[in-house]
């Protein structure tokens, strides 16, 4: 009890008391276990079976003719590009970042190897 509320003529509470309540809470019963449904043992369904109509068919198996490619006589008024792509087409692999008049050496010197 207070010394307010006794002072005041006030009932007293159970907390200023210090007794405790008379019912204690109600435990919670535990619930029941749960039922584990029966196993059922399925097989997978069977895929269809479809059929390509396109796996009879004949592959067409047609080479390219193999074309020279066409080299201008005169490479000095060619685009590095150009040279480029005619060294590609011959089989040399050409540095864009050389100047265009060493591209065009090195290209007339790889064709004059080959001899073409």
């Amino acid at each position: 009890m207070s010394k307010f509320s006794e002072a005041a003529g006030l009932p007293t509470t159970s907390h200023e008391t210090g007794v405790a309540g008379t019912t204690a809470p109600p435990v919670p019963t535990a619930p029941p276990e749960p039922v584990a449904p029966p196993v059922v043992e399925e097989t997978p369904p069977t895929p269809p079976v479809h059929e390509n109509p396109l796996d009879d068919m004949p592959v067409a198996t047609i080479e390219a003719p193999s074309v020279e490619p066409e080299i201008p006589t005169n490479l000095k008024w060619l685009s590095k590009i150009k040279l480029e792509e005619i060294g590609r087409s011959v089989g040399i692999e050409l540095d864009r970042r050389l100047s265009q008049p060493k591209l065009v050496e090195q290209l007339e010197q790889y064709l004059a190897d080959r001899g073409v």
